[in-house]
């Protein structure tokens, strides 16, 4: 706008004849001549402060030229400090991150280093038992390994949230991409923690699912309710997860909190049922092709899947009665205090969440991003969320409580042991 002004400032002038001859003037570094034609009937003519007057208009001309080309030049602040930050990020040369050992979570999680190869990345993988208390103990010794981890919400949120271990995750964002929660599902970056700030939640899928069975000893349709696992036929022939487990207690939280099952079903599934227990995945899904356990609660399902792969004879377990819930496993991510390596831990977080990392994430793991901006062909249509339909998203806070699930819990495998 000021640059027009002064255009038609000078020219108002020649055409009245205040002007002198017409220049040729480079205005600012790097910038064309400006050459400024006579107005019409002007003669080579002008006073000496006509003169002056054009020089004083071009000055300014020439300023105002300058800034646009400044301004055109200049980066918008998040790139100034992405710049900033990834250059240092490739200073300090390596990031560590603590994560879920299985594949494909994992695999998914190393595609980091293709993206960024200049930072090494220190992955140390384990369930979240093995995590968990590896982290507690090396934070009392004063030890500061971890930068990032990525994982399921028992051990993020009941671990390293409680312990105080996490920074606010958002004080990590500098891509726009990151930090624009329209982006993500219901347009808004969901959490796990009751502050909503540590513990985000990546991925989330639609499930009814119960677990795996052995198609050899149940019939089609035979189990579609959760309390179809109460018949005797049943008894003893349960093989769960360890709901003492902080890594498997998002799983017994569905239970605890779904107003078609409850403390109730819980307390007659494990006094009635003789479910048996463990904490090793792959083992469980061997007995259950095996024939030595016909369900499989909670089955993981990368673990199905190879199985299925494999020729067993195992399938996918749903519940034809109870309302899904949005399950979000391994897919949580937290970014820790004191941080060895604190530029490198954000040009991570940001790739992760970024559209490139999630889609990598997505057709990795098979599981949902709840980025809404990428294709979801690699995940089955069902695992979607519908835009505006409600679900339990068992890693919400408003679930986060599990002392009355861990009470019902001890109570009933208390009494179990002591009627043996």
């Amino acid at each position: 706008m000021h640059m027009c002004m002064a255009l038609c400032f000078i020219r108002h002038s020649r055409e009245n004849g205040n002007l002198g001859p017409p220049l040729n003037l480079p205005l600012a570094k790097g910038s064309p001549p400006l050459n400024l034609p006579l107005a019409k009937g002007e003669t080579e003519r002008g006073s000496a402060f006509a003169g002056v007057t054009t020089q004083v208009a071009l000055f300014f001309l020439s300023l105002f030229w300058a800034a646009a080309v400044h301004a055109a030049d200049a980066k918008p602040g998040w790139q100034a400090e992405w710049d900033r930050t990834l250059a240092a990020a490739n200073q300090e040369g390596e990031v560590t991150l603590y994560g879920q050992a299985r594949s494909p979570a994992s695999d998914a999680m190393k595609t980091f280093q293709k993206a960024h190869p200049k930072i090494r990345l220190n992955f140390v993988g384990g369930t979240g038992n093995q995590l968990g208390p590896r982290v507690m103990a090396e934070k009392r010794a004063g030890k500061h390994l971890v930068d990032v981890a990525i994982g399921g919400p028992g051990t993020m949120v009941a671990v390293y949230y409680k312990a105080g271990l996490l920074e606010p995750i958002g004080s990590a964002f500098i891509l726009p991409e990151v930090q624009d929660a329209s982006l993500w599902w219901d347009r808004q970056h969901h959490f796990a923690d009751p502050e909503n700030r540590h513990v985000m939640a990546m991925t989330g899928d639609v499930s009814s699912t119960i677990g795996a069975y052995n198609f050899n000893l149940v019939k089609p349709g035979e189990i579609q309710s959760w309390w179809d696992l109460l018949h005797p036929k049943w008894r003893g022939k349960i093989v769960a997860t360890d709901p003492k487990s902080a890594g498997n207690i998002q799983n017994w939280r569905y239970l605890y909190y779904s107003p078609e099952l409850g403390p109730k079903f819980i307390r007659k599934l494990l006094a009635e049922a003789e479910v048996r227990f463990s904490s090793d995945e792959r083992q469980m899904m061997d007995w259950l092709a095996s024939g030595k356990y016909a369900v499989h609660l909670f089955a993981k399902g990368a673990n199905l899947d190879k199985a299925i792969e494999q020729g067993l004879p195992v399938r996918e377990l749903n519940s034809q009665k109870e309302s899904g819930s949005i399950g979000t496993g391994s897919g949580h991510i937290g970014f820790f205090k004191n941080a060895p390596h604190p530029n490198a831990a954000r040009v991570y977080i940001n790739w992760m969440l970024s559209r490139e990392g999630q889609l990598n994430w997505q057709q990795l793991t098979k599981d949902n991003s709840l980025r809404v901006d990428i294709p979801k062909d690699a995940v089955p249509k069902e695992s979607i969320p519908v835009e505006g339909k409600k679900y339990m998203m068992l890693s919400s806070p408003e679930y986060e409580d599990v002392t009355g699930l861990k009470k019902v819990i001890d109570e009933v495998l208390t009494q179990g042991r002591g009627k043996q």
